[in-house]
């Protein structure tokens, strides 16, 4: 089983790779399929649910939980192109989104979970309400507040070696000064 050290650094050379892609949207596509960049993040993705459903350490599961809930969402929001991600396997998205009801129902999900969460539902939900409707996930997740966000927006550190995730909450951050 792969750390998370190891799934960040995997994702972000995959990022360094598709970034490589040169042409238009169609032209780049062909050349992230053809190097098999595609193939990796199911994979990535696989990595992240495994430690969250298997890792004896709270703080793992919690760090991969985070990591693996953003891919899922991610893949639904940005093209491929950038994201890396062409298409997550829906039985393993699903099992995410069960084991994380779960995890929220025994209240093991902590505060930046719940902003994550509610910025991404907020954003689109269409990730969350396409795997139907799971009862403490629904509950837990609020309406995004700008406190919600800033409680995110601490130093550049907090997301650094994070993967994509936190490429992501580190740009968002910077956009929001």
């Amino acid at each position: 089983m792969l750390g998370l050290a190891a799934l960040a650094n995997w994702e972000l050379a995959v990022l360094e790779s598709i970034g490589g892609a040169r042409g238009s949207v169609e032209e780049r596509d062909a050349q992230i399929t053809r190097s098999g960049m595609y193939a990796e993040y199911p994979a990535i993705f696989a990595g992240y649910l495994e430690l969250a459903l298997d890792s004896s350490e709270q703080a793992v599961v919690s760090e991969a939980f985070k990591r693996a809930v953003f891919l899922a969402w991610i893949a639904t929001q940005a093209p491929p192109t950038e994201s890396g991600i062409a298409e997550l396997p829906e039985s393993s998205v699903r099992e995410l989104m069960r084991a994380l009801d779960d995890a929220i129902a025994s209240d093991v999900a902590d505060d930046e979970l719940r902003a994550m969460l509610a910025w991404y539902h907020g954003r689109s939900a269409f990730a969350f309400e396409h795997f139907g409707r799971f009862r403490a996930l629904d509950a837990f997740i609020r309406p995004v507040k700008p406190s919600d966000i800033a409680a995110l927006s601490g130093d550049r550190a907090r997301f650094a070696g994070r993967g994509q995730l936190g490429r992501y909450w580190s740009a968002l951050r910077l956009e929001s000064r």
